[in-house]
């Protein structure tokens, strides 16, 4: 990773509390203004769900930082395959990284640190989402750029956004995007920073945004959002397998030992066991009955209403 000297910002980030302060000023952050503008992006999505999601995308963020900066790939087989692509990427664009994180603001209202700065001036920001609205990231490098050139004097070159979402959800790539003017940006800020006229500033934008998502949805597939809930829905559908797997070898170990010594209860002041002598069960055959009885069948037959419900597999 290079140096390219860049000025260093004099606004101090809190990464615990992710503030930003100027002296006893509180700056707002860049991403402060995409919630404002999008604000429907992530909606009914569960807090706690989201955060979770977040520290994943923090996750990716510091090992892609620390492969940059010392060439270290990680332990974990998954994290590191996407780092590794992450590098892939980068040389086959023809970026090299010279700043990792580099603070940036225009010293009055905001500011907010750059994923990456490349040798040749141009930005590129991280992204781990399932699926990546472009209009934000738009904006948001285009309003880094503002910044950079704000605080540099240089010239910001092409804006990148990196793609590195889970397998599940897609390739990693690279993509250039269409930088916003700055002026533009810059009129944007004014809006948020003066109290929020969001219509002006929407109206500023609007020649300005693509209107479709780099991953379009098709019908069937997952919506955006939704991912971050079917995620956590997975991970616990893996515990509950190995949970079960495991209870079903523990209860044969324990019949095995109350067999060993003839006993049926066994407990303590925490658990009571009891087992169970073989026998045999009946049941009726529906199938056979309704095809060989059917009158018989629509006599003894039960009509119980099912409430609507989910099934799922795990491919």
């Amino acid at each position: 990773m290079k140096n390219m000297n860049l000025p260093e910002c004099p606004v101090v980030f809190n990464s615990e509390h992710h503030t930003y302060h100027l002296n006893d000023k509180q700056l707002s952050g860049v991403t402060a203004i995409i919630k404002w503008l999008f604000p429907d992006t992530y909606a009914g999505i569960p807090e706690s769900v989201l955060m979770r999601a977040a520290d994943y995308g923090t996750l990716i963020h510091s090992k892609c930082e620390l492969f940059d900066s010392m060439g270290i790939v990680p332990s974990d087989v998954t994290i590191a395959e996407t780092v590794e692509e992450y590098h892939k990427l980068l040389v086959k664009a023809g970026l090299e990284v010279a700043y990792s994180e580099y603070l940036v603001s225009d010293n009055q209202a905001i500011a907010s640190s750059i994923d990456k700065v490349f040798t040749d001036d141009s930005l590129g920001d991280i992204k781990t989402t399932s699926q990546v609205h472009e209009a934000n990231v738009t904006l948001q490098l285009s309003i880094y750029a503002y910044l950079y050139e704000l605080q540099t004097g240089r010239k910001a070159n092409k804006l990148y956004l990196i793609w590195l979402p889970k397998p599940q959800y897609g390739t990693p790539m690279v993509k250039e995007l269409q930088r916003i003017p700055s002026e533009v940006c810059q009129y944007v800020v004014e809006c948020y920073v003066a109290g929020g006229d969001k219509l002006s500033a929407v109206s500023a934008l609007v020649n300005y945004l693509p209107t479709e998502n780099i991953h379009k949805r098709v019908k069937g597939e997952i919506p955006d959002g939704v991912h971050v809930i079917v995620d956590e829905l997975m991970m616990v559908k893996q515990q509950l397998d190995e949970l079960t797997a495991r209870e079903k070898e523990l209860k044969k170990q324990v019949l095995e030992a109350m067999q060993g010594v003839g006993e049926d209860t066994w407990s303590n002041d925490l658990i009571q066991i009891s087992r169970k002598a073989a026998y045999e069960r009946e049941s009726i055959d529906t199938k056979t009955l309704k095809a060989d009885h059917p009158d018989l069948y629509e006599q003894y037959k039960k009509i119980t209403k099912v409430s609507e419900s989910l099934t799922y597999k795990l491919l």
